[in-house]
């Protein structure tokens, strides 16, 4: 079997944000990393792209670029989107921030090197700087087009974690072994029940077609009673910091449990009982498709992202913005056009399931992420 260090590169996207320039929210981020295992966090090669910014002269919202707007240019903030985390949001900072964000790279650049050669996360990392502000979606092309050489890419926004273990290399694998699988998406809050999103906008017809799309790769057939709802996954789940949010877990598993999506799995299963289907500690994980692109944490093959999402003459992501936004009406309006499956095989989009009722992901809010100095400062400035 190759190394799963051949065949993926990690690329982590960050931007200005006010924690800056603590380097807090991409350790967390980069601590979750073993959860999808010990040669996905330390031997991967990982690319930080560091996104470039705009910067305001003064706290007036006058930028001092040039009036003259490029086609290319991405929008000009609006009093509409006015406050901290929307103007950060949209490439924007003021001098302190940008001085900030500057000292942030810096830290970044040694905490790599000083990693280099030991038990680290951050080893085998490599920081590029983007000198002008390029959005989510062409920051990730630069990563893609000069910083990759390995056939796949588990891109990950600097806010989003793992929230418990996860088959990285197992994903890898059925995607070696199936062309038709170009996009695989790690579950979060917000999909977990994607059969049941899809359910509610599209006819029972185009349901029914869905269903028969939905892939079991051998590969992800997992021994070793790991995935799950009584996998060793979900016992080594992060634990939710509060007890409201540990009953807002329990609420959203035993929504999942009787969901379609989940009841569509356990039709399955007794279907296959007589050819011993989830026995014997082994669990098939499920790959459903989906219409939508998620930017959250995925696997693509290099080569979808570079010849065909990224090629110029699609246009399928605009610069400035994330790669979901434009590009996710584009597989819809296939879809229609051409019909379910001819329309999504161009796409090749998938989300991962383990039929256990929680996600693989979760959500740090880097565009209100408060370090403890943050915290600190606060409070002194609200007693004030």
């Amino acid at each position: 079997q190759v190394p799963l260090a051949k065949l993926l590169t990690i690329i982590v996207t960050t931007s200005p944000i006010r924690s800056n320039p603590s380097t807090e929210l991409l350790e967390r981020t980069f601590d979750t990393f073993q959860f999808a295992g010990s040669e996905f966090a330390y031997e991967c090669p990982k690319v930080i792209v560091c996104d470039g910014c705009r910067v305001l002269e003064d706290d007036t919202g006058e930028n001092t670029d040039s009036d003259e707007k490029k086609d290319d240019d991405p929008p000009k903030i609006t009093r509409k989107y006015a406050n901290v985390k929307q103007t950060l949001r949209n490439g924007i900072a003021t001098v302190d921030q940008a001085k900030n964000y500057t000292e942030l790279k810096k830290r970044l650049h040694k905490l790599c090197a000083d990693s280099q050669g030991t038990q680290s996360t951050f080893s085998n990392t490599t920081v590029v700087e983007l000198e002008e502000r390029h959005g989510y979606g062409f920051a990730l092309r630069h990563a893609l087009y000069n910083c990759v050489e390995t056939p796949y890419v588990c891109v990950i926004q600097h806010d989003r974690t793992f929230m418990r273990p996860t088959p990285i290399q197992e994903v890898v694998s059925a995607m070696e072994s199936r062309e038709d699988i170009k996009y695989v998406g790690v579950s979060m809050k917000s999909n977990l029940n994607y059969y049941d999103i899809f359910s509610s906008k599209y006819s029972r017809r185009a349901c029914t077609e869905l269903k028969t799309m939905i892939i079991r790769p051998e590969e992800l057939n997992i021994s070793g009673n790991r995935y799950g709802p009584n996998g060793h996954s979900i016992a080594n789940m992060v634990e939710p910091p509060s007890e409201k949010r540990r009953k807002l877990r329990d609420i959203a598993r035993q929504t999942y449990m009787a969901s379609h999506q989940n009841i569509i799995y356990e039709e399955w299963v007794e279907s296959m009982s007589s050819s011993g289907a989830n026995q014997d500690g082994f669990h098939q994980l499920s790959l459903t498709p989906t219409l939508f692109w998620y930017d959250n944490t995925h696997i693509v093959r290099t080569e979808h992202y570079r010849d065909f999402i990224y090629n110029p003459v699609f246009k399928m992501v605009a610069r400035g913005g994330f790669v979901e936004d434009k590009l996710s009406p584009i597989i819809k309006r296939s879809c229609e056009r051409l019909g379910l499956k001819d329309g999504h095989a161009k796409f090749g989009c998938y989300l991962l399931d383990d039929h256990s009722g929680d996600v693989f992901t979760g959500h740090l809010d880097g565009g209100s992420y408060n370090t403890a100095g943050l915290h600190v400062k606060r409070n002194a400035s609200e007693r004030s």
